[in-house]
């Protein structure tokens, strides 16, 4: 496990240090952050969404033990919301995230490194289908409820309109369709789609440590509390709950119940950022919840 945690862990959150540091020396404001979270908003991210679901390998996926992952998010998601949002009053917009931040796991960068180092490189098909969840549902799906929250019009029209319009929903829509006509694709699209989504966490993880920087991070409250025992608690609690009624592969099994106890991913941080979302709680959720996992996650792969 130190291993790990030295290479790749930290290495890979050093970025998010850097951007700290960055806006401490004034290198960097929070309108700088702003501008590189629009790249990772339009470009990088469903670039990476396309990479990842043109390259899943949708043949090898256990669905069973995806539903179980994706029935526990559900629950988690809309506990989380109505808490947040029915019970502390937090404004609706920033309570749907909220309750993205305590399901989209940073299961990329986070999670695959260490289930390959305990499981070797079977671990990588469970995290792709989940990724594919993350994104082709709930990430794109988030992103079109707060489009028809913020438009005044919400007609059948607009609302495909909107639709049209949602980068992560047309990437991830792209990145399904090649895998029928995957041999016709040209390899420039891959390697664009490899080499600008290898930036959206690099670049999130920046803009995260800019706006970590520009606020107190030694003041939790109970939102950010909530927030961080849905992710760390709750998630792999249901998960373990539901595979003792229905059975999946036990490699399977231990993955996604590794995934399920990973830290808050950044892509919620994204989607607030961009929309003029408070970002203050989910900041802090990403950095607590990454300390915490370290602990939960060890205890499980004991």
């Amino acid at each position: 496990m130190l291993s790990t945690l030295s290479d790749p862990i930290l290495p890979i959150f050093a970025i998010l240090v850097l951007g700290f540091i960055a806006y401490r020396t004034k290198a960097f404001d929070v309108p700088a952050a702003q501008m590189i979270n629009k790249f990772v908003f339009y470009f990088a991210t469903p670039a990476l969404a396309f990479n990842v679901i043109a390259n899943a390998p949708v043949e090898r996926l256990d669905y069973l033990a995806l539903a179980i992952y994706f029935a526990a998010q559900v629950v988690t998601y809309f506990a989380a919301f109505s808490i947040l949002h029915f019970g502390l009053k937090i404004e609706k917009k920033e309570a749907l995230l909220l309750g993205l931040t305590t399901v989209f796991v940073n299961h990329v960068f986070f999670v695959l490194p260490i289930a390959e180092r305990v499981y070797g490189e079977v671990a990588a098909r469970p995290i792709a289908g989940v990724v594919i969840i993350d994104i082709l549902v709930l990430f794109c799906a988030t992103v079109l409820i707060i489009d028809l929250i913020n438009s005044s019009q919400k007609s059948a029209f607009n609302t495909l309109k909107l639709l049209c319009k949602n980068p992560f929903l047309i990437a991830s829509c792209l990145g399904a369709l090649s895998w029928l006509v995957k041999p016709m694709i040209p390899t420039g699209i891959m390697t664009y789609a490899n080499f600008v989504g290898s930036a959206a966490a690099p670049a999130a993880l920046f803009s995260l440590g800019v706006i970590l920087a520009s606020n107190p991070i030694n003041k939790f409250d109970k939102a950010t509390w909530i927030i961080v025992a849905f992710n760390i608690v709750l998630m792999p609690l249901l998960v373990f709950s539901f595979m003792q009624s229905i059975e999946v592969s036990p490699q399977w099994g231990k993955i996604i119940l590794l995934l399920a106890a990973g830290p808050c991913g950044a892509m919620p941080f994204v989607i607030a950022l961009q929309y003029g979302i408070p970002t203050q709680r989910i900041a802090k959720a990403i950095f607590l919840s990454t300390l915490l996992s370290l602990l939960s996650i060890t205890l499980l792969i004991q």
